[in-house]
């Protein structure tokens, strides 16, 4: 398993990086699902010292170390306020969805050794035209470096090419919901609801968004202004020849890509939109070894998510 992705467990086909463990076909619930995934360990604070030039040590007050308990492994220090939300925790929010048959748990892991820990739920399917099935997840995940606190959003995996797309709520503001830890059952149910909802509104216009975008005909010049807009030219016009190595590959993904050749696809918004998100999961330049790994995480965490809804809003406006 590549350094990136740390753990993984999945259920049903085979993740697109062909990693992992499989624990079969039918829905399991949190219990089993965090030992699978290799995430059945703790984590807690400890006290930072440090010390002055003549080796006198001296407490850190302001700082913790957050520690996980199996290894004794850092994985990051945080700041006198932050309260970590355990794996099985954070897990147990979604619980009560998976006992109502509302979501089925379908893959959950980790990355950078423990770092991040994240969780897809399994809530929904729909065809966008006959043979091009989107299925519908919410995606959870928690950080233990501090880098954020546990939170969701809506996702979706078009079935044909795995091609993952995290969508924002709301255009404009800070991607998924924040998730306010609690170790109340009752609540817990009210809050896994609300981001239920939540969630299945967002997806619900991202529904609507699919299929105006496949009824959307790119022609040569919306074709154009769409890939000029996705990667225009730097101000620094040394780095334009990466901006136009973009496009000619955006061209190509709308041409060649994969399920493209489903009818109904090619020369649409639909195919546009698609291609931007081949591009981010399977070809976005990355830096460093495991550049799969490291296009999940954008994808999902980073600026490959600013991407695909910069493609949605772009397609949106060619529609007025």
């Amino acid at each position: 398993m590549s350094s990136e992705i740390s753990s993984l467990m999945y259920i049903g086909d085979v993740p697109w990086h062909g990693e992992g463990v499989y624990v079969g076909d039918n829905p399991i619930t949190s219990d089993k699902a965090i030992i699978a995934a290799g995430l059945d360990w703790r984590v807690n604070l400890r006290p930072l010292v440090t010390s002055d030039d003549e080796g006198y040590q001296m407490d850190v007050m302001s700082h913790s170390a957050i520690v996980r308990e199996s290894d004794n492994k850092i994985l990051g220090v945080v700041g006198n306020r932050y309260e970590p939300v355990q794996n099985i925790d954070a897990f147990k929010y979604m619980d009560s969805l998976v006992h109502e048959g509302l979501m089925r748990y379908h893959t959950a892991g980790s990355l950078r050794g423990g770092k991040k820990t994240w969780m897809l739920g399994k809530i929904g399917s729909f065809e966008v035209i006959n043979g091009d099935q989107v299925d519908e997840y919410i995606f959870f995940w928690n950080s233990h470096d501090g880098s954020s606190a546990l939170r969701c959003l809506p996702t979706t995996i078009r079935v044909v090419c795995a091609n993952t797309a995290a969508l924002a709520l709301d255009q404009g503001k800070k991607q998924g919901i924040s998730i306010r830890h609690t170790s109340n059952v009752l609540e817990n149910l009210h809050e896994a609801k609300e981001i239920l909802a939540k969630s299945s509104q967002s997806l619900k216009q991202f529904q609507e968004f699919a299929a105006h975008a496949a009824k959307l005909q790119m022609n040569k010049a919306r074709m154009e202004l769409f890939v000029n807009n996705m990667f225009p030219d730097p101000p620094k016009p040394i780095r334009s020849m990466f901006a136009e190595k973009n496009r000619e590959k955006l061209i190509e993904l709308m041409e060649t890509g994969r399920g493209i050749d489903i009818p109904g696809v090619q020369g649409t918004g639909w195919g546009a939109f698609n291609a931007v998100t081949e591009y981010v999961n399977y070809h976005k330049r990355s830096i460093g070894k495991n550049q799969q790994a490291r296009r999940f995480e954008s994808v999902l965490f980073g600026g490959s998510a600013n991407i695909i809804n910069k493609a949605a809003q772009e397609i949106i406006q060619l529609a007025a």
